[in-house]
């Protein structure tokens, strides 16, 4: 890529995530790398790319920062006049992570094994790779999919495992900047259910796409160990995902998907690792519990420390803006119907002034109409740290952006995050319940209250 950066994971196969990395701005035990450490300096270093390729120009202007809040006189009550548009009969994901651009393990010869837990089941599926940041062709020997034992398990169910083919070939090759689509995989699954993705990388394999924090384990092991109903051969794991961008499946009647569009809260950071306790997992199994959202599927588009204004040069976990990966991550995909923002907090802990905040959210939500997408939105929740990051002048901007969230007339729904989980005595802080322990992610009962802070009927505009 022709840009100097640290190594961000090791090669070894030992277990190894993104938690035992040092450097970087890091709060406290959280390793968002938001900005939030008082008097830390900025990472200079250019650990990300910024456009994704193929971009020729900016994806938006960035949003301007006028001297006072642009915040309305009326409250007008979110509304539900906007439905979510048509989507046509054919697939919708079901599982999907952002792309990042990163320095991963090497791969070469050895099987990766990663477990997911797609938010609704399926009569078959299909397998999306990506190798959006590669610098070389990815070639793959063999790919398999199977029903998982369970989150947290390398053993496959027995007699489930599937090889995965690319118009009937059970190699691929992806080129750098590339995703590719697998043929059907004749395989039900339910939710509730883990997927097992097996990739066996033939040549020169350095995992230099995917998802730095996955909060679950995947499993790596020397040689082609793809489809075997065992684990135990898998001798190293990792927290991170590769590669592997989504799980579709088939849709005939257009349920389509809610993309969940955030940072580290929305990607389940520090809530428990194999679990599946994430917001949007939480989300997903709300709808499947009312009959009328059948296979709507959840998407997770979280990346941690993202911002909406700005790019996050962190090398734990580096993004692009929100601004500018929207067009990739939700309105590249025809199935999404409904987009969740979910971003501002990390603007906020870095110092950027709400009325930025708030045009960033405006162009989103005003781009997602453009597309026929229904637009919900939810409040910043509280933060704190021991060292003093949370200055009076941040805990005012973030009430600001609040206010602004639960005031206009942009957005068709609101979710209300931050009284979900604020403490009531000391409203700038999460309750103890809600809180993991470092004052800004939330628990796995923080996630849940958080799920719960979603009117079904006003996210999908019935």
């Amino acid at each position: 890529m022709g840009h100097s950066r640290r190594r961000a994971f090791t090669t070894g196969l030992a277990l190894f995530s993104v938690g035992a990395l040092t450097g970087g701005v890091i709060l406290a035990t959280s390793l968002d790398n938001s900005g939030l450490t008082a008097g830390a300096a900025p990472d200079r270093s250019r650990c990300v790319t910024a456009a994704f390729p193929g971009e020729t120009e900016p994806l938006a202007p960035s949003p301007s920062a006028p001297a006072t809040p642009r915040l309305p006189v009326a409250t007008p009550s979110p509304t539900a006049s906007i439905p979510a548009k048509a989507i046509p009969p054919g697939w919708s994901g079901v599982w999907s992570t952002s792309v990042q651009d990163l320095d991963g393990p090497d791969l070469s010869g050895r099987t990766l094994r990663q477990v997911v837990l797609p938010s609704a089941g399926g009569t078959g599926f299909r397998i999306r790779l990506a190798n959006t940041f590669g610098t070389e062709p990815l070639r793959l020997s063999r790919v398999s999919a199977a029903l998982a034992a369970a989150s947290g398990s390398p053993d496959l169910r027995g007699g489930t495992a599937r090889r995965v083919t690319f118009e009937g070939a059970g190699e691929v090759e992806i080129q750098p900047g590339e995703r590719v689509v697998s043929d059907p995989v004749d395989l039900t699954f339910g939710f509730g259910q883990s997927l097992a993705v097996d990739l066996v990388p033939q040549g020169p394999a350095v995992a230099g796409s995917g998802h730095s924090r996955s909060i679950a384990t995947s499993y790596i092991g020397e040689g082609d160990l793809a489809g075997q109903t065992s684990g135990a051969a898998f001798s190293g794991s990792v927290r991170s995902w590769f590669w592997l961008e989504g799980i579709d499946v088939p849709d005939l009647a257009g349920v389509g998907a809610v993309s969940t569009f955030g940072d580290s809260i929305t990607e389940g950071m520090s809530s428990t690792v194999d679990r599946n306790q994430r917001w949007p997992d939480l989300l997903a199994g709300r709808l499947r519990a009312d009959p009328s959202t059948g296979g709507l599927g959840v998407l997770n588009e979280g990346i941690g420390g993202n911002r909406v204004a700005s790019e996050n040069l962190s090398c734990n976990s580096p993004s692009a803006s929100g601004l500018r990966r929207f067009d990739h991550d939700v309105l590249s995909r025809p199935d999404v119907r409904v987009v969740v923002l979910a971003l501002g907090i990390n603007d906020i802990g870095s110092g950027t002034p709400a009325t930025t905040v708030i045009d960033g959210l405006t162009v989103l939500a005003e781009r997602a109409r453009e597309h026929g997408l229904r637009v919900a939105a939810v409040t910043l929740t509280p933060f704190t740290c021991d060292d003093g990051c949370l200055t009076a002048e941040k805990e005012q901007q973030r009430k600001l952006v609040n206010d602004w969230i639960r005031s206009t007339d942009v957005f068709d729904a609101v979710a209300d995050f931050d009284a979900a989980v604020r403490d009531p005595a000391a409203p700038e802080r999460m309750g103890a319940l809600y809180d993991s322990g470092d004052n800004l992610h939330p628990s796995d009962a923080g996630m849940q209250a958080l799920a719960a802070s979603f009117d079904l009927d006003a996210l999908l505009g019935r």
